[in-house]
């Protein structure tokens, strides 16, 4: 084989190898999917003073996700990594939180807004 194939032989490999790490880890977490809503908002522990109630998220299994907070409304995508929830709002960063409780009836997570922690917990309503 000559010098100027190695090269090229080379740099496809290193992709090969390379390109897989760079994707997103997803374990697509299929208790998330269907719609969910609000039933406790906590800041460090106590009552934010919020209609918790008014607090409506819907994960997709096509990880597409909704939300909506009285008559504020967000959409975008949603994938889960082990105890973690990232979403991507259509032409914004993506948002990380915790997910505390994760089951058929119960979805509690943590998150930090400008260094207030709060928990949210919604009940799933489909």
């Amino acid at each position: 084989m000559t010098d100027k194939f190695k090269h090229p032989l080379l740099l496809l490999l290193a992709l090969v190898l390379v390109l897989p790490a760079c994707k997103r880890a997803n374990d697509n977490n299929p208790a998330l999917i269907g719609k969910w809503q609000g039933k406790e908002w906590l800041v460090f522990g106590k009552p934010m003073g919020q209609d918790a109630s008014l607090v409506f998220f819907e994960f997709t299994t096509d990880g597409d996700y909704s939300a909506q907070f009285g008559d504020q409304e967000e959409s975008g995508v949603w994938r889960t990594q082990k105890d973690k929830l990232y979403t991507t709002a259509q032409g914004e960063k993506e948002i990380v939180v915790k997910i505390l409780t994760l089951n058929e009836t119960t979805l509690r997570f943590e998150m930090n807004r400008g260094g207030q922690q709060e928990t949210l917990e919604l009940t799933k309503t489909q």
